[in-house]
């Protein structure tokens, strides 16, 4: 139930309504378009056609852009309350929301914990552009998968499949679930949940799978950091993000932080939860805090799965240690179900780890570029290794040196816009003002040429 409760009970913010407000008005009981009375005449068949025009329950909408239904329903009764300029709607607060009363479901007021003033600066920082958003949900770019879900997934359908070749020796899909659900357990049982930061500089895959999901399954914000940091830094990038642990390398084994799972597990974060932050600029005075959810983490990776041939008999390997590239190769495997191996510092960059189908961040024929704004936004194929294209979705443009938009091909620096981009920094206004435009482009830093066919050739810092 939603009545009474308040918008940080919620993890709401204003900036999440003008993001998908549209998309759920569009999508509620507010507009239907049936034809005739199949629902008098219990025609099943006519009325599951018509479902899309009907409108969806705020569960179902819900279900289909990751919110959770509490969201969906305070998002559309407050545009119901703007668009028809009633002020009786909070009486009316669970009508037209597809579900009837239940006492068994209503959570009493005082009972619903509030989150705390970090973790909704963490929500107000995903400030996605409406129509962007729209755009994505439309499209099927942003659903309500998560790390989690596909990793559920995974260990259902292909439970014994190999999921990491680590160090310390094999895990199938349904023993990093286990571990994954035993960690957030622990998480739990050390205060830690919705939107709260956890810091990690163990980026082994044995490691950070579990830690990335464990934080998916409970709500919590994993910030993976390399391992190398200069104390200083470290320490200025977890004051940035309020960590509540770190997860160290060096430190305790990540079985030590492990604790007992509940057996009705329900903690599973939605879509559209922070669930990651990456930082940018670690070598200059001043690093960015890019806040991703799921939306933008997961978009494209199904496309470069597909583009890259990935499938469950192929392994991943992670040729640089670095957190961008790190959460790729995750990302990747639970797309695919490719197993993630461990290279190490043994494997250089342009080398490749025998039996490994592709190692990112090197030279080896499947070419992806990323940066911690922005996952997955261009790849090439085998086939052509030199052609970087745009995943789907992704938009380019290129700007002059005074500023001009170039039409077509050319050269120039590079500025985009996608479903996998970080909308904003956190807590940095000068960052957000020189590196995004007003219209939600990102100034990638860098100077490009696209030519006619679409495909974008780096050349280096802008």
């Amino acid at each position: 139930m939603t009545r009474g409760l308040n918008r940080v009970q919620m993890g709401l913010t204003e900036e999440m309504v003008e993001a998908y407000g549209e998309t759920i008005w569009d999508l509620s009981h507010n507009i239907q378009v049936r034809i005739g009375d199949p629902v008098r005449m219990l025609d099943w068949e006519q009325i599951e056609a018509q479902r899309d025009g009907a409108g969806l329950a705020d569960v179902q909408i819900a279900e289909r852009i990751g919110l959770t239904r509490e969201q969906v329903t305070h998002i559309r009764l407050l545009l119901e309350h703007r668009k028809f300029q009633r002020h009786h709607y909070h009486r009316l607060y669970e009508l037209g929301g597809g579900r009837r009363f239940r006492a068994e479901r209503f959570v009493p007021v005082e009972a619903r914990a509030s989150l705390g003033e970090r973790a909704m600066a963490l929500r107000a920082a995903l400030k996605f552009d409406a129509s962007e958003a729209d755009r994505h949900i439309r499209t099927g770019r942003w659903g309500a998968a998560t790390p989690a879900s596909r990793l559920r997934a995974l260990a259902a359908a292909d439970g014994d499949g190999l999921a990491i070749d680590g160090e310390d020796g094999a895990l199938d899909w349904r023993e990093a679930l286990d571990r994954s659900l035993s960690l957030a357990g622990g998480l739990a049982e050390r205060g830690i949940g919705r939107g709260d930061a956890v810091a990690t500089d163990d980026l082994r895959p044995s490691s950070l799978l579990p830690a990335y999901a464990a934080a998916s399954l409970s709500s919590a914000v994993l910030c993976p950091l390399p391992d190398a940091l200069p104390p200083e830094t470290l320490e200025t990038c977890l004051e940035r993000v309020s960590a509540r642990l770190p997860i160290v390398r060096d430190g305790a084994p990540i079985e030590d932080l492990c604790g007992a799972v509940p057996k009705d597990w329900d903690a599973d974060a939605v879509a559209s939860d922070p669930l990651a932050i990456l930082f940018a600029g670690l070598d200059g005075p001043a690093p960015r805090a890019a806040v991703h959810n799921a939306h933008t983490l997961l978009a494209g990776n199904d496309w470069a799965s597909a583009r890259f041939g990935l499938s469950p008999a192929d392994r991943i390997a992670v040729a640089v240690p670095d957190p961008a590239w790190a959460i790729v190769a995750v990302n990747l495997a639970l797309a695919s179900g490719a197993a993630l191996c461990e290279a190490g510092a043994t494997v250089a960059v342009g080398g490749a780890l025998p039996g490994a189908r592709l190692t990112l961040a090197a030279d080896t024929g499947c070419r992806v570029w990323i940066a911690p704004e922005t996952q997955l936004a261009l790849a090439a194929a085998p086939d052509a290794p030199e052609a970087l294209m745009p995943a789907p979705g992704v938009s380019l443009r290129l700007v002059d040196r005074d500023g001009k938009i170039l039409a077509g091909e050319g050269e120039g620096a590079l500025e985009l816009r996608g479903p996998s981009l970080a909308p904003s920094y956190l807590d940095d206004e000068e960052a957000n003002r020189n590196r995004f435009t007003g219209e939600g482009w990102w100034r990638t830093g860098l100077r490009a040429r696209i030519d006619a066919a679409g495909a974008v050739a780096l050349l280096g810092d802008a």
